[in-house]
């Protein structure tokens, strides 16, 4: 009976990891032919020839209609988070189209859109800020090359050690920067600076300088996507009309494309009438497609020539914490979905590409998203070919509609990231952790707090060691349950540690056994 759980076990695994695919029990593993193992191992890094045998047209149906969907969506989205981190609109676009069409051929889990996100983008101006662009591409680059190299090495246990609280607070954190962030856009203020505390004094101390133009097209923005948000909850009602509810779903997912496209129509009417308008417009889109080129390990300019170890000192510890971060939302939507595996060590790999040919194409440093994740799940997708259809739409867009991009105001941009960063802010779970672990919640607070104040980046590598420290201790003083019990006529001491002993709890279990035999009624 064991024997047959075991084989149920592996095939259930297999499965869920390589959809289609069924393991041989593990009795027979080792007769296994040659060209068996090589065709797994071929399914599991490169998945597309997984499910491609598979695909029906019905799956074809859905990814098309998911695709063209997060395709208008990751347009707008991905000019926004450029802005964040400091670049040009028109890099963010350059990020939208590569990723996708690689994770295509080997990405493992079926809702992630990888693209430019708000929380990669927070973290990546920290260490580009002040700086040439060209930093910001070789930030891509380098992270895609230690990506690639912490999947080789199968270092993908690390994320293990990452708490889920942990990640919330992140999460939270990064959601409260965001919006600060955006404030001054919402303003129509111009300044670069990193840190909350120095963007807060530079902010009040520059309000004076707020134009009500940007303002007014901002506040708008915000409160039309709020209400088409609402549309959702209608297309959630059983009750109402099929039709009406399918509109309204559409409606919804497809708020930030709609709100852009207004404002672009507005400033393209009031400049040719006006001939400029009262607010800030985004700027640089690109006239053709990038050139494919391998970005330079020396960077120069007409100020000065950077060359590769200065590049690694300016950016100091990014090419170590984007990396890990860009990883993080993957494996958090991973967790989501209803297999609820990971292939970190697959994912490592797959992103790691993204970004690294992304950075070919001036691309900034990309992750999945959970909006995107959001969506996709709303608009029913089935498989990775939705990719395909999101990267044609980005590319189309790139070829034809960026002169056009010019007439988008930036506060526009910027209210989309404000109401779309929302869904990262989580206040249930500490309440949560309060009630039932203190130290869990104590490990929430002083991510949150550290990463709010003193940047992302501090705030992850002060978790990762609380979280250290807490294994660390539980591992020198494991909880030990000492009983008195009594076999027939003899009494004994029974010394139950709750989970594995380790050298460092040597002393104490000592300590506890010695103090147990000392207070027993009975001699030892």
């Amino acid at each position: 009976q064991l024997e047959t759980e075991a084989e149920a076990l592996e095939k259930a695994t297999a499965r869920a990891l390589l959809p289609g695919a069924i393991s041989k029990p593990a009795s027979e593993a080792g007769k296994a032919p040659t060209a068996s193992r090589w065709k797994r191992r071929l399914h599991r890094h490169i998945p597309v020839f997984q499910w491609l045998p598979l695909y029906t047209t019905e799956w074809g149906i859905d990814d098309f209609i998911a695709g063209i969907t997060l395709g208008l969506t990751i347009i707008p989205e991905s000019m926004a988070c450029a802005l964040l981190a400091g670049l040009p609109a028109r890099y963010g676009l350059c990020s939208a189209f590569i990723g996708p069409l690689i994770y295509l051929v080997f990405g493992s889990i079926d809702k992630v859109i990888i693209g430019p996100t708000s929380l990669v983008a927070l973290v990546s101006v920290q260490f580009t800020v002040g700086r040439p662009i060209e930093f910001a591409f070789l930030l891509t680059f380098l992270s895609g090359i230690v990506q690639i190299i912490m999947g080789t090495l199968r270092m993908g246990f690390i994320f293990e050690f990452i708490s889920m609280p942990v990640i919330k607070a992140f999460s939270s954190a990064t959601a409260i920067l965001v919006i600060e962030s955006q404030l001054k856009v919402l303003l129509g203020i111009k300044y670069l600076v990193a840190g909350l505390l120095n963007s807060v004094g530079l902010l009040s101390s520059r309000i004076h300088e707020s134009n009500m133009a940007d303002l007014t097209v901002g506040v708008c923005a915000i409160v039309f996507l709020l209400l088409l948000e609402l549309l959702d909850r209608v297309a959630n009602n059983e009750n109402r009309n099929k039709i009406l509810r399918i509109c309204c779903r559409y409606l919804s997912t497809s708020r930030n494309t709609l709100i852009v496209l207004i404002a672009a129509i507005v400033s393209y009417i009031w400049i040719q009438k006006s001939g400029q308008v009262p607010y800030a417009l985004s700027k640089n889109a690109l006239s053709t497609l990038p050139n494919f080129t391998v970005p330079s390990l020396e960077i120069v300019t007409p100020e000065r020539s950077y060359s590769f170890w200065e590049v690694l000192k300016e950016l100091n510890m990014g090419i170590i914490v984007i990396p890990i971060v860009g990883i993080l939302t993957n494996i958090s939507i991973g967790k989501l979905t209803p297999k609820g595996l990971v292939d970190t060590n697959q994912e490592l790999l797959t992103v790691g590409l993204c970004n690294m040919f992304g950075s070919c194409v001036q691309a900034m440093p990309s992750s999945g998203a959970f909006t995107r994740y959001a969506i996709s799940t709303a608009c029913g997708l089935r498989t990775p070919m939705a990719n395909l259809y999101l990267g044609i739409i980005v590319l189309l867009a790139l070829s034809y509609l960026s002169p056009y991009f010019n007439y988008i105001p930036e506060a526009t941009l910027a209210a989309i990231l404000i109401c779309s960063i929302f869904t990262l802010l989580d206040f249930k779970l500490p309440l949560r952790l309060w009630r039932d672990s203190k130290r869990d919640f104590a490990t929430w607070l002083l991510c949150f707090c550290v990463s709010v104040l003193f940047g992302v980046e501090v705030g992850l590598f002060v978790s990762i060691v609380v979280t250290a420290l807490h294994l660390l201790f539980l591992w020198a003083r494991p909880e030990i349950r000492v009983k008195i019990e009594q076999l027939e006529e003899m009494q004994y001491i029974r010394v139950t540690p709750s989970n594995g002993i380790y050298f460092p709890a040597i002393n104490y279990l000592r300590e506890r056994v010695l103090k147990a035999c000392t207070q027993a009624d009975f001699k030892i």
